[in-house]
């Protein structure tokens, strides 16, 4: 008996430290695996200034895929690697930590100007890891509300402020992509409607009508 609770001991013993360990590291690890586990078209390590910057826009816009649900839409960019400034190889949402979408109401002017409506969220991991996770525009949420200029704050499961401006008394319905950037602390990657035109070839066109 004395020998079993011996070897019981060693073994809680080595398991605890091990957990600790792994506890403490895990954040390491990941970094380590990450950059390696995308695919290889979508490693822009090797590339600097002009050239990575394209390539990384170019990509972001190649990854564009929009996600209709009942009461909700989804929108992602493509995802990446990349060596940042501190010359370190990494992935695009360990650098960058804020994702933004920004939009213009298609055919409607109010007093001279355009709506407009951006989607903020955090820049996180897909199971994909050729994709960022999508940010979702809570549709049915936003309908229910009163067309009002200003920021709404949506905090269930993943958060996004979405913001409007120039609004008239009803919701536009249809919606054009003019703007995508990726911010963190020290580096931001924004693409502007010209770039974004010259990119996709056409306007990318999201209608939120449920």
């Amino acid at each position: 008996m004395k020998v079993i609770a011996t070897r019981f001991f060693i073994f809680f013993t080595f398991f605890a430290a091990g957990y600790s360990y792994l506890s403490m590291n895990q954040e390491k690890f990941v970094i380590t695996r990450d950059p390696a586990a995308i695919r290889q078209s979508y490693d822009f390590s090797h590339l600097r200034g002009d050239a990575l910057s394209n390539a990384m826009k170019e990509r972001m816009i190649a990854g564009l895929e929009v996600y209709k649900e009942t009461d909700r839409m989804g929108l992602a960019i493509g995802h990446f690697t990349f060596t940042n400034g501190a010359g370190e190889k990494t992935l695009a949402c360990r650098e960058f930590d804020k994702m933004v979408l920004s939009f213009e109401a298609e055919g409607v002017v109010v007093n001279g100007e355009r709506p407009s409506m951006e989607i903020e969220g955090g820049c996180r991991f897909s199971d994909d890891l050729a994709k960022i996770h999508p940010l979702y525009l809570p549709v049915a949420r936003i309908l229910g509300e009163k067309p009002a200029d200003g920021e709404f704050q949506f905090r269930d499961g993943s958060p996004v402020a979405v913001r409007f401006a120039n609004l008239s008394d009803e919701w536009p319905r249809k919606w054009v992509l003019t703007g995508v950037s990726l911010s963190g602390n020290k580096e931001k990657l924004a693409i502007e409607r010209n770039e974004l035109r010259r990119i996709l070839g056409h306007p990318l066109l999201i209608d939120i009508s449920l």
